[in-house]
């Protein structure tokens, strides 16, 4: 057996760097010294305390060529809220691109699932419609036939 130490899944880090991020967002750190400082109000979002609520490197998220670039921007944006970090590498430039491809995706399949839903209750209003005038056409015209009856029957009485 030897002593080095088995590396997670990529995706088992990905989920720690992330829902860590997230405790420290809401000030709910699980580490004893985080807590702390989140009790007295002095916790601060970056690389460094990130990585220690993650119980990960912080060499995986702190660098400009790391693994985990998505977690990376995050943090960087929650450190200089509202300021746009420039990218640095041609890579990082494809990974925001991505990034933004498939937030656009998703927008633009979640709007035409709606349009997709609007016309097809819009069709089925339309065949209701469409329904409900053919009935009312029927009634009037036994209406009418009814009252021609009628008016036969008092002519020959």
């Amino acid at each position: 057996m030897s002593g080095a130490k088995k590396r997670p899944p990529r995706a088992v880090v990905e989920k720690d760097f992330d829902e860590a991020i997230d405790r420290l967002e809401k000030s709910k750190p699980k580490d004893p010294v985080l807590k702390r400082l989140a009790a007295e109000g002095r916790l601060q979002i970056n690389f460094s305390t990130v990585a220690k609520e993650a119980k990960h490197s912080r060499t995986l998220i702190a660098l400009a060529n790391c693994q985990y670039q998505a977690q990376r921007v995050r943090v960087m944006k929650l450190m200089h809220p509202g300021e746009v970090a420039a990218p640095r590498t041609a890579s990082e430039v494809i990974s925001r691109l991505r990034e933004d491809k498939a937030d656009l995706m998703a927008k633009l399949r979640a709007a035409l699932d709606g349009q997709a839903a609007h016309f097809l209750a819009r069709q089925r209003a339309e065949r209701e419609a469409d329904r409900w005038r053919r009935e009312a056409q029927r009634r009037e015209k036994l209406l009418k036939e009814r009252d021609k009856l009628h008016l036969v029957n008092k002519e020959s009485e």
